[in-house]
């Protein structure tokens, strides 16, 4: 028994460094597979924090282009309402003038010609080659008919009380008048003019669909008005506005063919070209 005591205890003697190095080597082995691992996963996760660095670059690109889109959108809004300011105040500038009715005729001569009386009566007779024609006795306290009343039929003071309106800014106010004249004044003469205006205010607050029905009103109600061509002139710059490209080309085409040698043609060939530009 001893004897084997011995024999175990040598042999376990001489297992232990065998059996001390396999179990260090299973250690670096494991030790190495746990770096290896790591190595895998911190890799993994480098690769996904490059791809969403790339991820958010490609955002913040997409985003300025937005942004620049945007900001050349809001410029070119910018500079058509500038010029629709412009041109409406250049044509209330310019083109007032011309809506103020027809001078009065001046008023004839009162100075009384030479008379003669046969005797104290009333009645007066004025000398004159082969006629004698009795007429009213004149008195220090006569007075030239008043004419308001053709002024108050006509409207005028209404209408230039709307357009000092729209000369001042106030835009809706200025519609809200215009509006309402036609329904004032019906026989009034003024009556294209106040539609145009509601055209060219509601044109200026871009409501584009409003400002059409007004310049078709002028078009197809008063033919003869020479506000005729400047409405079909702003039709087709209303049209335009609204995405109605060929239709908007083909009204302004018909102001340069019905109206050459106008304004309001010229500045149909200046806005058709821009069209063609833009639309190429």
């Amino acid at each position: 028994m001893k004897i084997m005591a011995k024999k175990a205890l040598v042999v376990a003697l001489i297992l232990s460094p065998l059996m001390a190095n396999t179990v260090r080597a299973d250690e670096a082995l494991l030790l190495e597979k746990i770096e290896r691992l790591e190595r895998i996963i911190k890799g993994q996760g480098l690769v996904s924090l490059l791809g969403r660095v790339d991820q958010l670059q490609n955002e913040v690109q997409r985003l300025n282009g937005d942004n620049e889109s945007l900001r050349h959108e809001l410029e070119s809004m910018q500079r058509r309402q500038r010029e629709m300011y412009i041109d409406l105040d250049q044509r209330l500038s310019t083109q007032m003038p011309s809506s103020t009715p027809p001078t009065a005729i001046e008023p004839a001569d009162t100075t009384l010609p030479k008379v003669m009386t046969d005797s104290p009566v009333s009645t007066t007779v004025v000398e004159q080659p082969n006629i004698i024609t009795p007429v009213e006795p004149v008195t220090s306290t006569a007075q030239v008919p008043d004419e308001s009343p053709v002024a108050v039929e006509n409207g005028e003071a209404a209408y230039q009380a709307a357009l000092q309106t729209l000369r001042s800014g106030q835009y809706g106010q200025a519609i809200t008048a215009l509006s309402a004249f036609p329904e004032q004044y019906p026989n009034s003469h003024y009556l294209p003019n106040t539609y145009y205006w509601q055209g060219e205010a509601q044109y200026v607050l871009r409501n584009f669909d409003a400002a059409i029905v007004a310049f078709e009103t002028v078009i197809n109600k008063f033919p003869i008005s020479s506000k005729v061509a400047d409405a079909t002139l702003k039709l087709g710059f209303s049209q335009y506005e609204l995405g109605q490209v060929d239709v908007a080309k083909a009204t302004l085409t018909k102001v340069i063919e019905n109206y050459s040698n106008t304004s309001a043609a010229r500045l149909a060939k200046v806005r058709l070209d821009r069209i063609n530009q833009q639309t190429r």
